[in-house]
């Protein structure tokens, strides 16, 4: 009989067959996305932090000799400090019959125990709740009295002054009264034989596709046979939706007279009548006229630590690093500006060099300007002697993103992604200049975001290599702005 363990439990919950398929089919399963691992490292950092949320907390997995994981010396560990009255269990494991897991922090107390399962979100999720009911379920069958189970969490409107106050980063929701909880409590002796029957089973289950598969490891194994393109390639479709209903290919769509608004109308048609560009003239038109010369490209960078590492910081705040600005002046000459910061709160300097370098009312670009004017508002909150003329440049920000997102321009290649890395190399295939896969070191955002920190702490060669890095990448961001716009401007 296969260990089932509370991960085991909550993608059963999830999906069935991805928890048939981690036993008996793991190397289909995507590999690990820079997102993921740093998703990861963030649950870790948060995981050791809470460790000191409760005085007199012993660390079982501390006491381990350096880098082993012997679950049987940590249930041996458990069972040891479990009488003792007013200690808190980092690490408690127990294993019952083919179950098995291990508590983040619990607590012994004179009236019974008291599970906290620490999440590194700003929120107590559904997932998380079921999660500590496997947990609860366990130490009960273990003969344990658990009297109260919390998932302990980040404070989201935590703002850090000084040094950090643990019991205002955190938050507690109690779960023993909470309805999700207590259904998965009340389901959980035939959810287990659920799982021992599936486990058992030889043959690959079928599972019906639906969206929860969008995040899923063996979304792209599950999905294998689907023609493409299909329902799941249209932009913004609840395809899951209609794939259950047997309407599977683009002629499907228009057969069963699907509503479609006017960027998926114009994809599926793009496609099934074979034509490169759709341009609506009228509303690009309408579009080019907001822009004025000189006009100024701006792209930021940030990172993001669960962890207000600090001053005026609040966990996940999106601290911008760096941006880079390309100006382009109506007789097509341009000239490039760009901040990048050398700490972990570079944002006094990166407002000041935003002022400094972006004239008020000027004609300032972006693609997705939620985030730059988001940004940019969080800054001149910061800063009040600089808050009129960040948010100038602000409630001037026209979005790249418009003419894309609205169906003005569509380049059949673009597919369902309005992305700037799908429309770039849909209207620039073969310039290699714009290549974002030929950058030496940051090819995304997402990678910007983990490298800046890395950046921070590295030796002086290698700080000067993602240094460069980081430079070109988000100069390439504002290049390809000043490519697209000048694309655009050629259909008139």
């Amino acid at each position: 009989m296969k260990i089932i363990s509370k991960s085991n439990y909550t993608l059963f919950k999830n999906c069935p067959k991805s928890l048939w398929l981690s036993f008996y089919k793991s190397d289909v399963a995507a590999p690990l996305t820079m997102d993921v691992l740093k998703r990861i490292e963030d649950g870790k950092e948060v995981g050791d932090l809470a460790k000191k949320y409760f005085a007199n907390t012993i660390d079982v997995k501390s006491l381990l000799p350096d880098g082993s994981l012997d679950i049987s010396k940590m249930l041996e560990l458990t069972k040891k400090y479990l009488k003792q009255k007013g200690v808190t269990i980092a690490e408690a494991s127990f294993k019952v019959n083919n179950l098995f897991c291990s508590i983040d922090l619990l607590r012994v107390t004179s009236e019974g125990y008291e599970i906290y399962e620490v999440k590194s979100t700003t929120e107590a999720k559904v997932e998380h709740k079921v999660d500590a009911a496997f947990q609860k379920y366990v130490l009960q069958q273990y003969g344990l009295n658990v009297i109260n189970t919390y998932i302990l969490h980040l404070n989201k409107d935590y703002i850090r002054k000084g040094d950090l106050e643990l019991d205002q980063l955190f938050t507690m929701n109690h779960l023993d009264e909470d309805t999700s909880f207590i259904e998965a409590m009340h389901n959980m002796k035939s959810d287990l034989k659920a799982i021992d029957k599936l486990l058992l089973t030889k043959a690959e289950p079928a599972e019906t596709l639906l969206t929860r598969c969008k995040n899923c490891d063996f979304k792209d194994y599950c999905q294998k046979d689907i023609p493409v393109p299909s329902v799941l390639d249209v932009y913004r479709l609840s395809g899951y939706k209609y794939l259950n209903k047997g309407i599977v290919t683009f002629e499907d769509l228009l057969e069963s007279n699907v509503a479609l608004r006017k960027r998926q109308s114009i994809q599926v048609h793009a496609y099934l009548d074979n034509k490169e560009v759709i341009i609506d003239k009228k509303g690009l038109a309408s579009f080019l006229k907001k822009i004025k010369y000189p006009v100024y490209h701006l792209d930021f960078e940030s990172y993001q630590m669960p962890i207000p590492p600090c001053n005026l910081m609040k966990p996940y705040d999106q601290i911008p690093t760096q941006y880079s600005l390309h100006i382009e002046y109506e007789d097509g000459s341009l000239e490039h500006k760009a901040f990048l910061g050398n700490s972990l709160d570079p944002r006094r300097e990166i407002a000041e060099s935003l002022c400094a370098n972006i004239p008020r009312n000027a004609c300032v670009t972006a693609y997705y300007k939620g985030f730059e004017c988001g940004r940019l508002n969080e800054l001149a909150t910061l800063f009040p002697d600089l808050e009129e003329h960040l948010l100038n440049i602000s409630k001037n920000v026209i979005d790249l993103l418009e003419p894309f997102e609205s169906g003005y321009y569509y380049h059949k290649n673009m597919g369902k992604s309005n992305s700037i890395k799908a429309v770039l190399p849909a209207l620039y295939p073969d310039d290699s200049e714009l290549d974002y896969s030929a950058l030496p070191v940051v090819h995304n955002g997402s990678e910007a975001m983990v490298m800046y920190p890395i950046m921070l702490g590295a030796k002086k060669e290698e700080k000067e290599r993602i240094r460069n890095g980081l430079l070109e990448y988000c100069r390439l961001d504002t290049l390809a702005m000043v490519k697209l716009l000048q694309k655009l401007r050629k259909t008139q």
